[in-house]
């Protein structure tokens, strides 16, 4: 599945678009976030966040932007 049609699945409600980008982003995103706090614990909880956040806000996302 392409990242175009996992953010339109979210869009639509399906979680199966969120696991996709999950897979896709978690390792680099939980990277950057332990080179930030220092802490994987913390990293953990932050990246989830973000996750979550993305989540709620997919409606918002123009995939017009890069």
């Amino acid at each position: 599945m392409e990242e175009a049609e996992a953010i339109a699945r979210l869009k639509q409600g399906d979680a199966g678009g969120l696991a996709m980008l999950v897979r896709r982003y978690q390792s680099p995103a939980l990277r950057a976030a332990c080179l930030i706090t220092r802490d994987l614990a913390l990293a953990e909880d932050i990246v989830q966040a973000a996750f979550v956040r993305a989540c709620e806000r997919i409606g918002q996302f123009d995939a017009r932007r890069p």
